[in-house]
């Protein structure tokens, strides 16, 4: 029992300790096996993704069932197949390491999943804290780990500088965006600028709130009443501020989530549904 507590322990500070700018990366079905639907940025080419997931052009071209992979452009979609070489289930220490996530679809089970990331069912229910062999659709799961260079890094073994999209093209600087909440001077205030934050992912549960008002509320446990904090929803790529009520209430309703945000919110983010994928970013103080 010990034993497992401990593994339990060790695997979160891990996720606590790689959350990074990265956005998160989500696997779906394809064959029997998995995937990584990703958007081309600008200045990326098919060999450079190929080089960064560490896999090979031909495999790529593959799995994009692509003739040639020349007419991929900024936006597109394209497949990015999940690989012996490229998956892992054991955290290593290398820097090269990105947490992958699933969402759940009807049909699903514990064991289909657990079979397609190659670990037991014991580990699927360790390391998302499942109580049994129950999945709902919609609900997000950590699966492992894929093996990437991340930006303004290169690969050891062929010498590639995979850059950051703030070095490609000559892109003139700009005013900031504001970003929805009308919090956003606070939040500057209270992390420096943006370089004093601590991330955290996973499920914003909505709930009803009554009254007008042009600021977004929310509850969270790990910040004091009054934060701020930015949440992004990455599928949509659309950012608000929240202010913090107080602690996530202890009921059925947010079971599971990392953030109660007001529905007000939701169109501003692109949610539709109760529950979202989200990254937070807020002071550590």
């Amino acid at each position: 029992m010990l034993k497992h507590l401990l593994v339990v322990v060790l695997f979160i500070c891990s996720l606590n300790a790689d959350a990074q700018v990265a956005d998160s990366l989500f696997v779906i079905h394809k064959g029997t096996g998995w995937i990584v639907k990703y958007q081309v940025k600008q200045g990326e080419t098919p060999h450079m993704l190929a080089q960064r997931f560490y896999i090979t052009d031909p495999v790529l071209a593959y799995a994009n069932e692509l003739e040639s992979m020349k007419s991929v452009t900024p936006g597109s979609i394209i497949n990015i197949p999940v690989k012996p070489e490229n998956y892992f289930t054991v955290r290593q220490p290398l820097a090269d390491r990105q947490e992958l996530y699933y969402h759940v679809v009807p049909k699903d089970d514990i064991a289909l999943l657990s079979t397609y990331a190659g670990i037991t069912k014991s580990d699927m229910r360790e390391w998302n804290n499942l109580k049994g062999n129950t999945l709902t659709p919609g609900q997000t799961l950590f699966v492992g780990w894929i093996k990437l260079i991340t930006h303004d890094t290169s690969n050891p073994a062929s010498e590639l500088v995979y850059p950051s999209v703030e070095k490609v093209g000559t892109t003139t600087a700009t005013t900031p965006m504001k970003v929805a909440g009308g919090l956003d001077t606070a939040y500057d205030r209270q992390t420096n600028n943006g370089t004093n934050v601590l991330t955290e992912k996973g499920t914003a549960v909505f709930f009803e709130k009554t009254g007008k008002s042009n600021i977004f509320y929310a509850f969270h446990n790990s910040t004091p009443r009054g934060s701020v904090i930015k949440v992004t929803n990455p599928g949509t790529g659309k950012s608000i501020f929240v202010k913090v009520l107080g602690p996530i209430p202890d009921t059925k309703q947010y079971s599971g989530s990392i953030i109660g945000i007001a529905t007000a919110a939701k169109e501003t983010l692109g949610v539709t549904d109760t529950k979202a994928w989200c990254e937070l970013s807020y002071s550590p103080n």
